[in-house]
C-alpha cells in the first residue's frame, strides 16, 4: 500500500520537505522513520516517490526518487456552484466531488440557504479536499471559492461555459446534456445547484436572464449533495468516456 500527503513545499535539488499536519500525521500516527518511503503530492498534479533521510518534530526531509506528472482529471473543468447542505453533509459533498473530478466548488449564496460559507467553513472545506485526494489518488486539488450568488458568478466563469442550473421540473434531462457536452467538449461546464428548499422566483428568474439553461436529473426531489454528486458522475464519466488514450503518465527520476 503507498501512503500519500500533501506537501506545499517545492521540491529543490532533488529533495523535498514534509510538514505542518501532514508531517504530524506521517510521524505520529503512521510512525514512519527514516529508510522509509511515502508518495507526496503537491496539488498541481505532480507526485514523488521520496525516501525518508530526517526526521524532526514537525517537519520531514526525504530524497526524491522519481517524480511524474499524473493529473488524474477530466479535459473539460467542471465547476459546482452549490447551496451548502448542513454538518457533516458537507464533507460528504467535499468527499465525492473530489473523487469525481470536479475542478472547482463555488459555495452558493441564495435567499434560503441553511449555511453559511465563512472564512472558518472555506478553511474546513479546503482541509476536506486533501484529505479526499490523498485517499483517492488524486494530485490537483479542488478549488474551493469564496461564496458567491448567482447574480455574481459569471464573472468567476469562462466566457465560452456550459451554464446550467438543476431544476427538478424543467429542463432536457442530464444526460442529453452531458451528451451534447461529449460532442462539443467545452472548456468549463459550471452547474448551479440551489437549496432543498429551491430557488425563489426572483432568483430563477435572474439565471435565466443570465443564460443559465435548466437540465433535470429524475422524477425524485434529490438533497443537495446527492443532486451534485449525481451531475458531477454523469458529466465527469461522459466526459472522461469522450477522451482520446493519451499514454503513459509522464515521468522523470529525481532531479539532482
Amino acid at each position: 500500500m503507498s501512503y500519500r500527503f500533501f506537501t506545499q513545499s517545492a521540491a529543490n535539488n532533488g529533495k523535498i520537505m514534509l510538514e505542518g499536519e501532514q508531517a504530524r500525521h506521517a510521524i505520529q500516527v503512521m510512525r514512519f522513520d527514516v529508510g522509509d518511503e511515502i508518495i507526496l503530492f503537491d496539488g498541481s498534479g505532480t507526485e514523488y516517490e521520496a525516501r525518508i533521510d530526517q526526521v524532526e518534530k514537525k517537519q520531514i526531509w526525504l530524497s526524491i526518487e522519481n517524480q511524474r506528472v499524473v493529473p488524474r482529471a477530466i479535459d473539460a473543468s467542471i465547476t459546482l456552484a452549490v447551496a451548502l447542505p448542513k454538518g457533516d453533509r458537507q464533507k460528504v459533498l467535499v468527499e465525492k466531488l473530489v473523487e469525481l473530478g470536479v475542478e472547482r466548488l463555488i459555495p452558493l449564496e441564495t435567499n434560503r440557504s441553511v449555511a453559511v460559507a465563512n472564512e472558518k467553513v472555506i478553511q474546513r472545506l479546503q482541509k476536506q479536499v486533501v484529505e479526499a485526494s490523498k485517499q483517492c489518488g488524486r494530485n490537483r486539488l479542488m478549488r474551493i471559492e469564496s461564496g458567491s450568488t448567482i447574480g455574481s458568478i459569471s464573472d468567476l466563469l469562462e466566457p465560452s461555459a456550459v451554464k446550467l442550473i438543476a431544476d427538478p421540473y424543467r429542463g432536457q434531462p442530464i444526460l442529453e446534456i452531458s451528451k451534447l457536452c461529449l460532442a462539443e467538449m467545452p472548456i468549463e461546464i459550471v452547474v448551479v445547484i440551489g437549496p432543498e428548499g429551491g430557488f425563489d422566483k426572483d432568483e430563477n428568474a435572474l439565471s435565466q436572464s443570465l443564460g443559465f439553461q435548466p437540465v433535470r436529473l429524475g422524477p425524485s426531489i434529490l438533497r443537495v449533495e446527492t443532486a451534485a454528486i449525481a451531475i458531477a458522475a454523469i458529466l465527469g464519466v461522459g466526459l472522461e468516456s469522450g477522451r482520446p488514450e493519451s499514454g503513459e503518465p509522464k515521468s522523470s527520476g529525481a532531479q539532482r
